[in-house]
């Protein structure tokens, strides 16, 4: 029987990029695998997508596996009578801050399980000393600059630090500044990026998980990082510390923001560049190591609960 990834079509962050990684996985465990934007009926459906949209708009599957940056719904939207129309069976979100979040919003949650990343960011290493880059980070421009990238666009064009932004945010053209169009690297050059880089500049204020931190931490490149949910959970680096939960609205939603200030960012960069050697060997360790102990239990819980639970739906749906 198929497994039928289900996820919003064309270049939408990571959440293909996330389809196309499970697709991997579970055709290493013998799954016959398709990604669509579709409901499939016959197939064990996994939904992989945002929680709040995905319960606005009905999208139906066997399995979700969601995240939700912040959202919260208006108040015209009834989720009680969108879930009543029974839209999964099971359902796994990506980090204990979204089991919380839905679980205030009356969204029932099954499991937690991380994001894995691609195998490929543990073969690159950060060599520790002469970067290419003092900064690099990794994010799609949206409506409401969830990633801030403006922000860092002013830090880095005031302070000319060494940067590269895989982006498709609009980015000016600097002898320090190297821009790579969002969704046009492959994992080695997203590898090699990383470890090519002092650190990674993670400024969103607000994530379901935030992939980006855990690929740069395999390749051993410290994130300086947002210190609120869900990064708080996993992240290994220099936080830079928020103001108090605040919010807004963006994606046709009300959502939470944890907001920090160009000068709280560029303190945590000049405190990060100015690193002894010794201590940054050893951060650039630790995040290696801790990176690799995510990876392991998130392979460890998709082999122990999302697999059963696709075997559960097959043998449902063949009696």
């Amino acid at each position: 029987m198929n497994v039928n990834i289900r996820t919003p079509g064309g270049s939408f962050g990571s959440l293909p990029y996330c389809a196309r990684l499970l697709e991997t996985i579970l055709k290493s465990c013998g799954f016959s695998v398709t990604i669509t934007d579709r409901y499939m009926p016959g197939s064990v459906n996994i939904l992989i997508d945002e929680t709040i949209s995905s319960v606005l708009y009905e999208r139906k599957a066997e399995i979700w596996w969601t995240d939700t940056p912040g959202m919260f719904p208006l108040s015209y939207h009834n989720l009680q009578k969108h879930l009543s129309k029974d839209l999964f069976l099971y359902h796994i979100v990506t980090s204990n801050f979204v089991k919380e979040h839905c679980e205030q919003l009356m969204i029932p949650v099954d499991h937690v399980i991380y994001r894995p990343i691609s195998p490929v960011l543990f073969t690159a290493v950060n060599p520790c000393n002469n970067h290419r880059y003092d900064l690099i980070t990794i994010g799609k421009m949206c409506m409401c600059d969830r990633k801030r990238l403006s922000l860092q666009r002013n830090i880095v064009m005031e302070h000319n630090y060494r940067y590269c932004a895989i982006t498709d945010a609009w980015m000016p053209s600097r002898p320090n500044m190297h821009i790579i169009p969002f969704g046009t690297v492959n994992d080695l050059t997203k590898a090699r990026l990383l470890a090519s880089s002092k650190f990674l500049l993670w400024t969103s204020f607000i994530e379901g998980f935030g992939m980006p931190v855990l690929e740069a931490m395999a390749t051993g490149t410290p994130p300086i990082f947002t210190d609120c949910p869900a990064h708080n959970e996993f992240a290994e680096g220099i936080p830079i510390p928020t103001g108090k939960p605040a919010r807004g609205f963006c994606y046709g939603t009300k959502v939470v923001k944890y907001p920090v200030s160009e000068e709280e960012v560029v303190k945590a960069i000049e405190y990060a560049l100015n690193l002894p050697p010794d201590k940054y060997i050893d951060l650039s360790e630790k995040c290696r190591e801790k990176a690799e102990s995510v990876q392991k239990s998130t392979m460890k819980d998709i082999k122990s609960t999302l697999i059963p639970l696709i075997d559960k739906v097959q043998n449902n749906l063949l009696s």
